[in-house]
This record gives structure tokens, sequence and C-alpha cells, in this order.
């Protein structure tokens, strides 16, 4: 047992007490260790400090970075815009999404003072997320040298359960983190699956590929293979698809390039 005892001195410590059956000439008798531990609940409670310093920094560092996603498409639509190339409406209507995504991002700050049941309740088309992704990253994608090649809108799809800014916030990660694999350019395929029950979302590059070892890690906090990453757009990502009953399975090829297979429950409609 723990508990506390006062010295001689009027100093108040942490003590262990052990308790062990032993003979003592020969008589049974109980053999007590009494042992301070102050120094080391100490110890104990300076981690716990330090432990909860260390998740405020991650909570953070990811707050910082789903923002910025939104904020470095506001900034090069506005400069597109400034530079006097026109503005199309679709544009200002995905400007006005990503400020609608940033409050969001800001408001679950309040939600993690007092957690809310997120709600999961509404059918989403796969394929408009998709097509609303594509077009805020094609501008970068171009930049790199990269084309996003898709065929969307001639495959019968069922639509899934969800919460569309968080489903466009996983494919944004994801698309951007194959952008950013393929400095020598290339394509980017994103295909639509319906079998199974399960609705995939299949994400293909032609990056130079990750190791086995690698791909276990994807998802950690702060593990990346990027030099300017932080591994936590993945992190999130994943917790994302987990909390619409989903998966995501990696199958990597180094030299050829990387598959993302996202996986969600078909909403059926007969039910």
């Amino acid at each position: 047992m723990e508990l506390q005892c006062v010295r001689f001195d009027g100093a108040v410590i942490d003590v262990e007490m052990k308790s062990l059956p032993t003979l003592y000439k020969n008589e049974p008798a109980v053999h007590t260790i009494v042992r301070d531990i102050t120094e080391r609940n100490q110890t104990r409670e300076l981690l716990k400090a330090s432990e909860k310093l260390n998740i405020a920094g991650q909570l953070a560092a990811g707050i910082a970075h789903e923002i910025r996603n939104p904020l470095s498409a506001l900034k090069g639509f506005l400069q597109f815009i400034r530079s006097g190339s026109g503005g199309k409406k679709e544009y200002f209507e995905i400007m006005l999404d990503e400020i609608n995504r940033i409050e969001l991002i800001v408001g679950e700050l309040l939600i993690l003072a007092k957690p809310e049941q997120s709600m999961l309740e509404r059918q989403i088309d796969l394929r408009i997320v998709l097509k609303q992704v594509i077009v805020l990253l094609e501008a970068q994608a171009i930049l790199n040298g990269v084309q996003l090649v898709s065929e969307l809108s001639s495959i019968s799809l069922s639509p899934i359960v969800g919460d569309e800014n968080q489903l466009k916030q996983v494919f944004i990660n994801i698309i951007k983190n194959a952008i950013e694999a393929m400095p020598a350019g290339g394509d980017i395929r994103i295909e639509l699956v319906q079998q199974d029950g399960m609705v995939e979302v299949h994400i293909t590059d032609q990056g130079g590929g990750m190791p086995e070892a690698s791909i276990h890690r994807l998802g950690e906090p702060f593990y990346t293979t990027k030099e300017s990453g932080n591994g936590l757009g993945l992190m999130v990502s994943f917790k994302i698809v987990e909390q619409h009953n989903g998966s995501i399975n990696i199958h990597s090829q180094q030299g050829v390039g990387t598959v993302f297979r996202v996986s969600f429950p078909a909403f059926d409609q007969n039910r």
C-alpha cells in the first residue's frame, strides 16, 4: 500500500509499504519494508505535466495544419482574381466553402471543452465531394506538373452517410500528399468503385513509393516521409475515416507509386 507519513522533523512524505510472510528464529513472522517514494511521485507528476503540454502542442499543431490548407486555397484564388484573369462563380463558391471549413475547424476547439456526439447522418455523393476537391487542388497540381485524372460521372454509385466537410478534408490531405510526392510531375488517377456493399475511392500516384516499414507507420502523429511534413494530416484522415466506419488501405511500390484505397459502407436505400 501507499500512504503518507510524518517524519520526526514534521515533514510529510509519501511511502510505500510491502509486507511479506517469512520465518524469524524458526517462527512465523512478517517482514515489512517501508520505502520513501516522495521523489518518485514528484517525478511522476512532472511527467504527467509534460505529457499534458505535449498533447496541447500536438493539438495546436494539428489545428494550424488543418486551417492552413483552406487558407492557402483562399490566398491562391484571391491572387488569381486580382491578376485580372476574372473570377468564375464556382471559385467564389469554393472560397465560401473554405471559409466555412475554417469556421468549422475553429469551432472544434469548443467541442473539446464540451464534447458532442458527431452527427454523421447526411447522405453524401462522393462524386460531388471529389469534384470539388479536384477543382480546389487543380491549380496546385498544374504548378507541380501533375495532372489530376478522373472519371467520376459515368458510374452508378450509392451514397454514403457522413460529414461532407470532414470527407473533403480526408481527400485534400491524401491528394496534396500525392502531388508533393511527385516532384518530377505525372498523373494522379482518382477512381470510384462500388463492390461488396462498399464505396471505394482509389487515389493512385506516380511518385517514388514507400518501403513497407513506412506504410505501417502512416497515420502516427509526427511521422512523415516528407521533409517539411508533420504527419498530422494523415493522422486526422485516418481518424475521420474510422468515425465513418470506413478504412484506408495503402499499397506502395518503390519507384512505381502509391495507391490509397479509402472505403466506406454504401447507404442501403431500401432499409
